[in-house]
């Protein structure tokens, strides 16, 4: 039994077919001599005028077939699991908070983050630190706390690595600044990460 939806399909369907029995072909060549085959007898790219094609002069139609896509094997799975694809949703620092200001003259400052789900160490993944770009921890803990940081505005980032140090999740990038006494007391020592419990 048809239904008003049905008819309206029909007649939908029946215009298609309609439009696409009187839609005409035109042929052209361009500046650079090459044909062209248009749905309209005027295009600007054209040198000349199109010509109307009739539909038995146009070049057959070459089939074509989807290039083929190697099935994944379990052997591929089992490497995606090793390695931790898509293992962690996210990578989020909790402390220093973005544009927070720390004032510290020994120019300490706590890096805390966390993982979700947590951190799949028994995989050999690991947290980095980066603080401007340079890494100043790897490891298991959440926590760390960076001595000797000097005075200024410093960019501090989280990531997630796998053994072979491929990155399995990111942390948007934190902004703080600290302040801390003159560098002219500053004693030039090294970052030293001390990781927290």
């Amino acid at each position: 039994m048809f239904t008003i939806r049905d008819s309206i399909l029909v007649i939908f369907i029946t215009a298609i077919s309609v439009s696409n029995l009187q839609a005409r072909i035109y042929t052209c060549t361009d500046k650079n001599g090459n044909t062209m085959f248009l749905d309209s007898p005027s295009s600007e790219l054209c040198i000349d005028k199109a010509e109307e094609v009739s539909k038995k002069d146009l070049p057959p139609l070459i089939e074509t077939k989807p290039a083929a896509v190697p099935a994944r094997t379990t052997s591929d799975s089992n490497y995606d699991k090793k390695q931790g694809v898509n293992d962690y949703d996210a990578v989020t620092i909790i402390s220093p908070n973005n544009d927070q200001s720390i004032r510290n003259n020994e120019g300490q400052v706590i890096i805390s983050y966390q993982s979700s789900p947590a951190l799949k160490s028994r995989n050999g993944h690991r947290f980095v630190v980066l603080l401007g770009g340079t890494e100043v921890y790897r490891g298991t803990n959440t926590s760390v706390s960076l001595e000797n940081v000097d005075r200024g505005t410093h960019v501090v980032k989280t990531k997630i690595v796998a053994a072979n140090g491929r990155t399995l999740a990111s942390s948007d990038s934190v902004e703080f600044t600290l302040h801390r006494h003159s560098r002219l007391h500053n004693t030039n020592q090294v970052i030293r990460p001390v990781p927290l419990p």
